[in-house]
């Protein structure tokens, strides 16, 4: 029985240090060269994801932005991508009246865009901002409008809690929308990320599954952006670190993303 492996990155594969271990990268290389069949699920984007995976060999299609986007990790181009249908306008109007600062994660042909609007800001997304300094993706634009050209796929916000929330509530029950509300897992601000209702860590797996022939699926997260994926997996470990939601439904709990679980639970399973 062929059985696919998905990891999330941030606060599973990675230590709390923003990288993946060298003995995590050696193990998995080791394994990749085996053809086992292993890829990961990320909320990041290709280009965050690439630079985090670079020194690991990915074959199979990769999996970004919390499912919206399948990507090759070696061509570093994308295979596919979930766009927003009509339901950008019921989110349009929620949009109205907020001065919460974000992005709209737009493309222009091939071209990826971070758009953000003028004027809103705060600490969290300035930190942002500052940690990315280099990234020709982000562009700042003077009015609402522009937030919407090009073809949108996915919104970013970024807020303390008690003034995310509200936002949350209001979309939330959007049809053909997801919400993923959690906190950042190196700072204190939350973040709201919403993708078209078919775009999932599950579904994109279920893509990859079928592309690559499988019949079993084992996920490892640790998040409320992987609930989706334990539930549709055979098998689905929790890092100890994870949240207890999502240790409620986990097949088992392996050890904590700064101690190498994933790479040694594969290695005593494979």
């Amino acid at each position: 029985m062929k059985t696919l492996y998905v990891t999330d990155l941030d606060g599973t594969l990675m230590r709390d240090d923003k990288i993946i271990s060298k003995e995590s990268v050696a193990i998995l290389n080791r394994l990749l060269a085996q053809d086992i069949f292993l890829t990961y699920a990320t909320a990041r984007s290709l280009r965050s994801a690439s630079e985090i995976t670079k020194n690991i060999s990915f074959k199979l299609p990769v999996i970004i932005r919390n499912g919206t986007i399948l990507a090759n990790p070696q061509s570093k181009e994308n295979i596919e991508i979930s766009m927003f249908g009509e339901e950008l306008q019921h989110l349009r109007q929620a949009f109205t009246d907020i001065t919460i600062p974000g992005f709209a994660t737009s493309y222009f042909g091939s071209n990826e865009a971070k758009l953000y609007l003028t004027g809103r800001m705060n600490e969290g997304f300035q930190d942002y901002l500052q940690n990315h300094s280099t990234d020709r993706r982000i562009h700042m634009v003077d009015t609402e409008d522009k937030l919407y050209e090009g073809k949108t796929c996915y919104f970013t916000f970024i807020a303390p809690k008690n003034e995310l929330q509200p936002l949350y509530e209001r979309v939330k029950h959007i049809k053909e929308i997801n919400c993923i509300f959690q906190q950042d897992k190196y700072r204190p601000e939350y973040w709201l990320e919403i993708c078209p209702g078919n775009a999932t860590k599950a579904t994109a797996i279920q893509k990859v599954k079928q592309l690559c022939g499988c019949q079993k699926v084992i996920v490892f997260g640790d998040s409320a952006n992987d609930i989706p994926m334990f539930h549709m997996a055979d098998e689905a470990y929790a890092t100890k670190n994870a949240i207890e939601e999502l240790k409620e439904i986990a097949t088992g709990i392996i050890e904590d993303n700064n101690t190498d679980a994933v790479a040694k639970w594969l290695t005593a399973h494979i």
